[in-house]
């Protein structure tokens, strides 16, 4: 399956330079855990009465690409309750702290370790140091709010922990970030435990806003003694280093046919420049790239990357390179050509991207194109048809439309080829089947890599297949009356799952299968079994046929009770 996308990315001026500092502010959950704490379970615990509000300050100093030193001041509240102790005694105490904390570290940048690109979206990180909690704490008693002791101190702390960052500009980014804070005290929350060494730990779960400034300035220009013969004696003239104006310049054409080779020249614009230095691009799958003229440098073409690599540069100020280029069995799309031009100056790496366009025309014949089109007309659209039914996505494309008959042509399709519109994409089946396994088995006669079923309702498009379940699943699940014995044979956390695809598995229908939504999981039965007996000889049917983890649910009036 093909997608492409008429936007280009137009890379920003800033992205060159340098910012050293970072300010960033951030607020969330602040939690702890102590001795008076009943729930040890972080969500939960998050979204419950032991959670307060805290709020962080954060100044950086970048050392590297992946390294920094960081410091931060974190001020906030922190409670919790305990009703129970662990020997079954009643506890009924609660306790609210207020604290302040400050720390320096080191910030590690992972995603930039593992080599990715300073101007990526998404930056994953880890983060160490050491500091000082202040804290104020009062234990009280849950039912009356009546005090019973208070704590006052001062504690050493590790902070650590790890966040994502989320760079929208170069300048700005949004992160979320999650830290604990191990102590050395076990009275943060006012109470010290009995016959245990184990200290109080409090964390912090947030998301924020952070600002770059402080651009690293260039240096100044590099000044040299050259000695120069004047009257027989040798002084020293002071010379100004100026840096060369490097420059290239590649005419890709803009419309290429498919399997037609076209020339590319290019223009380095170089100076004096005698160093090393290496030219690339990245072409697409199904490119094919040949050299013409290499100015005396190494070219290789693997895995879509272009090189042409020289040890020393050419004394000419401006060299051209040429190579030809085939676009293969590619029909009407569009490719980003990125490249780069590395070199040394003074010892000194400097690095130069460009980047290109490339559009591949739809070229179908007359006669092709006119007989297709006639079948088209005359057969009625998916629009026109009412209920539910399925197709095979081979092609989509956003912000822009193919060629239904070029598509065909292209993938040697017997089908005629459908478009269909949903938010922005344009997106292209075939065939028209009332059953989910018959689209299923239309896939293996295709050569269209990445092709897969779609599903249509009342002629409109629908981006999962789940979009269905409510309209296929069983709608008389229960018995009218007593227990109903079902076998549950999947369940989906957060997000519903095809019906569809586990009634093919199981080789039953659509509407024998029923979906359930407790909190955050959907849940899927089969059957309206009467005994224990019956819906047990399911479970051994199921697990035959994949299904390892079936097992017997069972409702009373429609209501789950097991």
């Amino acid at each position: 399956m093909s997608i492409s996308s008429t936007f280009l990315f137009s890379q920003d001026a800033n992205l060159d330079k340098n910012y050293l500092w970072r300010v960033g502010v951030h607020s969330g959950s602040s939690l702890i855990w102590g001795d008076l704490s009943d729930n040890n379970n972080p969500l939960s615990k998050m979204f419950s009465n032991e959670s307060k509000l805290s709020y962080e300050l954060d100044f950086n100093r970048k050392l590297s690409e992946v390294f920094s030193v960081e410091g931060s001041f974190l001020f906030g509240k922190l409670t919790g309750v305990r009703s129970i102790w662990s020997d079954k005694k009643d506890a009924d105490l609660t306790f609210l702290t207020k604290f302040y904390d400050y720390n320096i570290g080191v910030n590690a940048d992972i995603t930039a370790l593992f080599g990715a690109k300073p101007d990526r979206l998404i930056s994953v990180y880890i983060l160490g140091g050491i500091g000082m909690t202040n804290y104020k704490a009062v234990k009280s008693v849950a039912s009356t709010g009546q005090t019973l002791n208070s704590a006052n101190g001062q504690a050493l702390i590790i902070p650590w922990g790890w966040g994502m960052s989320f760079n929208l500009t170069p300048r700005f980014s949004i992160f979320a970030q999650n830290t604990f804070r191990n102590t050395f005290v076990d009275d943060i929350d006012a109470h010290i435990g009995s016959g245990t060494k184990v200290n109080d730990i409090y964390s912090f779960t947030s998301v924020g806003a952070s600002y770059l400034f402080g651009s690293k300035k260039d240096k100044k220009p590099q000044l040299e003694l050259v000695p120069i013969n004047n009257n027989d004696t040798t002084i020293a003239q002071v010379e100004e280093y100026i840096p060369v104006n490097v420059s290239t310049s590649v005419d890709i054409p803009t419309y290429i046919k498919p399997n037609e080779f076209k020339t590319v020249n290019v223009i380095l614009n170089k100076g004096d420049l005698n160093s090393a230095a290496e030219f690339n691009q990245t072409f697409p799958d199904g490119f094919i790239v040949e050299n013409i003229k290499n100015s005396n440098g190494d070219f290789s073409f693997e895995q879509g990357k272009l090189v042409y690599k020289w040890a020393n540069l050419p004394s000419d100020t401006q060299i051209s390179i040429a190579y030809k280029i085939k676009a293969g069995n590619i029909i009407g799309e569009s490719f980003n050509i990125p490249g780069t031009l590395v070199y040394k100056e003074k010892g000194k790496i400097n690095v130069k991207q460009f980047k290109n366009q490339i559009l591949i025309e739809n070229i179908v014949s007359g006669t092709d194109i006119v007989g297709v089109q006639d079948k088209i007309e005359n057969t009625p659209s998916k629009t026109d048809k009412s209920g539910i039914f399925y197709a095979v996505q081979v092609a989509a494309v956003y912000g822009g439309k193919m060629n239904p008959a070029a598509i065909q042509k292209q993938y040697k399709l017997n089908d005629l080829v459908s478009e269909s519109e949903y938010k922005g994409y344009n997106n292209y089946t075939i065939g028209n089947y009332s059953d989910y396994s018959s689209a299923e088995e239309r896939i293996n006669g295709t050569k269209v890599n990445g092709a897969y079923v779609v599903v249509f309702k009342d002629g409109k498009y629908l981006p999962h297949l789940y979009d269905v379940n409510q309209d296929i699943m069983d709608k008389t699940p229960f018995n009218e009356n007593g227990l109903t014995y079902k076998v549950q044979i999947s369940a989906s956390n957060n997000r519903p799952y095809p019906i569809i695809k586990l009634a093919n598995k199981l080789k039953v229908n659509a509407n024998e299968i029923y979906e359930e939504k407790v909190n955050i999981w959907y849940q899927y039965s089969f059957g309206k079994f009467n005994s224990l007996s019956d819906a047990k000889t399911y479970v051994a049917k199921a697990k035959a046929l994949g299904i390892s983890d079936a097992f017997v649910v069972i409702f009373e009036n429609g209501k789950r009770i097991k």
